[in-house]
C-alpha cells in the first residue's frame, strides 16, 4: 500500500466519529488489509486512535464480538484485545452470550480465555468468573483434551489469586461439615467439578448460602 493511501486513511480515521459504524468501517479495512495486502500500517492507525477512547469496551469491543464471535480472525482478535486497555468485562460479556447461543468452544473463546490480562481480569470478577466457568462446564463431558486443559488452568488461576488475598477455605469434599457454600452464580454440581480439577479437595468458600 502506498505511502499517500495510508496518510489520507489516517486523515480519515482522525476525523470519523466514536460511534459504532464508524469504528467498524474503520476496523474491517485495517483487518482487510492486514490480512489480505499483508499491510499492517491502518491497523497501527486504528488500534492507537481506538485504545484513547474512554470506554471502548462498550462503544466498540463487546458489540464488534457480538457480531462477530464465530468467525472472528485471530489476528483480529488480537487487535481487539490490545486496544482493550484493560476493559475486559464488555468482552467476556460478549464471550458468555456467544456461549449461551452456541454449542462447542471455537478457537476465539479460546484464546480470550488464554490471554493473561483477560484471565486476571476473570478471577478477580466473581459473578463474571462463576457464569463463564458454568458455561464451560455445561459442555464437560464433551471436551476435548484442549479444552480440559483450559479449564483447569482457569481454575489454577482462581487458586492463584484466592493465594494471594488469602481468602478464606471450607472443608475438604467428603467431610460432613454442613458450613461448605459455594458461589451463587454456579450450580453445587459444576462447583464439585471445577473442586476435582484442583486436585487437592479444596473449595473456594463464598459467604452465600448453597445453590443447586
Amino acid at each position: 500500500m502506498s505511502e499517500k493511501c495510508v496518510v489520507s486513511f489516517a486523515q480519515f480515521c482522525e476525523s470519523s466519529s466514536q460511534q459504532y459504524p464508524d469504528m467498524t468501517f474503520l476496523f474491517n479495512e485495517a483487518v482487510f488489509s492486514e490480512s489480505t495486502l499483508k499491510c499492517e500500517n491502518l491497523m497501527e492507525i486504528v488500534v492507537t486512535k481506538f485504545s484513547i477512547i474512554e470506554k471502548v469496551g462498550e462503544t466498540f469491543l463487546g458489540p464488534y464480538l457480538r457480531e462477530n464471535f464465530a468467525d472472528i480472525k485471530p489476528m483480529a482478535l488480537d487487535h481487539l484485545l490490545e486496544m482493550c486497555q484493560g476493559q475486559y468485562i464488555p468482552v467476556l460479556d460478549a464471550l458468555k452470550e456467544h456461549l449461551q447461543r452456541e454449542a462447542g468452544i471455537p478457537g476465539s473463546v479460546r484464546a480470550i480465555l488464554s490471554n493473561t490480562e483477560v484471565v486476571q481480569c476473570l478471577v478477580t470478577e466473581t459473578q463474571v468468573y462463576d457464569e463463564v466457568m458454568e458455561l464451560m462446564l455445561e459442555r464437560f463431558d464433551n471436551m476435548n483434551p484442549e479444552d480440559l486443559g483450559l479449564v483447569k488452568s482457569l481454575v489454577k488461576a482462581l487458586r492463584n489469586q484466592d493465594d494471594a488475598t488469602s481468602i478464606k477455605r471450607s472443608s475438604p469434599i467428603g467431610t460432613s461439615d454442613s458450613s461448605v457454600t459455594v458461589s451463587s452464580y454456579m450450580t453445587v454440581s459444576s462447583y464439585m467439578t471445577i473442586t476435582n480439577l484442583s486436585h487437592d479437595g479444596i473449595l473456594f468458600e463464598r459467604d452465600i448460602p448453597n445453590k443447586d
